[in-house]
């Protein structure tokens, strides 16, 4: 075995969390799981269970190559990328100062004697021609393929999304990874602690959340994980940040750099201010199975006449354009067509009418 030749002394942490450590040694990475310390959902022998199930099958999920039980810990191995989409994204804003105008100051005196540094902006300079089709293309296929395997992934993110490290591949190919919490409905061990109508609602990370997740919802499916993907998609068709190193969304939880972790409110009200709100009749799963009583409560029964799928298809369209603004600089006609079309079939609040994984790839297959 690998495992037992690696000098565990020589290996470099690179990341720590309540939940697993991550080591580099060569080409591979080690994840370091403490088996006496699981957080539900967290569970490392679930997350070994599902990397066995799902082995190596799929070109855009990052396999397991082998594992060991040390003590109290599992160890992991995985081969070693360097980048993870997130940090691919940082990467492609750059700073651009805008210029004081000396025109406006003579005409707004004040009283400060020192002049006040140029605000800042980030430009997203991501190439969407390049990289944008063939990244969603990817990331459709491999959560297909979990959810054909019946696996909910529940954290899907770009920091949980590696590039492969080959420079020569461009567009890169991306691999999804830790699976600490996810879900295999046919696991009857897993589906015995947690049950498929009652699961955990404390999944994904910040503005990945569903929305019917936020409300509550425990008898959620995969649509979850396309929900994910759709505010991954929305990152890469924004225009710029004032914030170095922030990677904006076409939604916001009100993290910054004094709020690290956001608000699911935050959230919510971010989701209805750019997508509207439906009417609790419409939006069946959270008035059968969710806070209903809460959100009724908070944005009542009727909804705001603004829900996007409400509106007519010119106008959802414009909406899409307007919170993914970077969309209108897709050079390809049929291919900004086929983002706009799976974008408004990945948006719906309800479950049951967002497209899945399949629906999608039919419509990128078609010509």
């Amino acid at each position: 075995m690998i495992l037992d030749s690696i000098d565990f002394t020589d290996c470099q942490l690179v990341s720590s969390t309540r939940t697993a450590r991550i080591y580099r040694s060569n080409t591979y990475a080690i994840k370091c799981l403490p088996q006496d310390f699981d957080i539900p959902p967290h569970n490392a022998k679930f997350e070994l269970s599902i990397l066995h199930k799902v082995g190596t099958r799929c070109p855009h999920i990052l396999p397991l190559l082998e594992s060991k039980n040390i003590e109290n810990d599992l160890l992991l191995l995985l081969p070693f990328e360097d980048m993870n989409l997130y940090e691919f994204m940082q990467s492609q804003y750059k700073i651009d100062r805008i210029k004081a105008n000396p025109y406006y100051d003579l005409l707004n005196p004040t009283t400060e004697t020192v002049p006040s540094s140029p605000a800042k902006r980030y430009i997203n300079h991501l190439d969407v021609n390049r990289y944008c089709m063939s990244f969603f293309q990817q990331l459709v296929s491999g959560i297909a393929f979990l959810h054909d395997n019946k696996i909910i992934h529940r954290d899907i993110k770009p920091q949980n999304i590696m590039l492969t490290s080959n420079s020569t591949m461009v567009p890169p190919q991306l691999y999804i990874i830790d699976f600490g919490i996810s879900y295999d409905m046919e696991s009857k061990l897993q589906t015995s602690k947690e049950p498929m109508d009652n699961k955990i609602t404390d999944i994904s990370t910040g503005i990945y959340k569903a929305p019917e997740v936020l409300f509550g919802v425990k008898c959620y499916d995969g649509g979850v994980d396309v929900w994910s993907l759709l505010v991954i998609v929305s990152q890469w068709f924004q225009r710029e940040t004032d914030r170095m190193g922030h990677v904006p969304a076409m939604i916001d939880d009100g993290c910054d750099d004094t709020n690290l972790e956001g608000s699911d409110f935050r959230l919510i009200c971010s989701i209805f201010e750019k997508l509207g709100i439906p009417s609790i009749q419409k939006w069946e799963v959270v008035a059968q199975h969710g806070s209903v009583d809460a959100f009724v409560g908070m944005f009542g029964a009727d909804g705001d006449g603004n829900y996007i799928l409400d509106q007519r298809k010119d106008e959802q369209t414009s909406i899409i354009e307007r919170n993914m603004p970077r969309l209108n600089e897709v050079s390809d006609v049929k291919t900004k067509q086929k983002f706009i079309d799976c974008i408004l079939g990945m948006v719906s609040f309800a479950p049951t009418e967002r497209w899945n994984c399949h629906r999608i790839l039919q419509r990128l297959e078609e010509p």
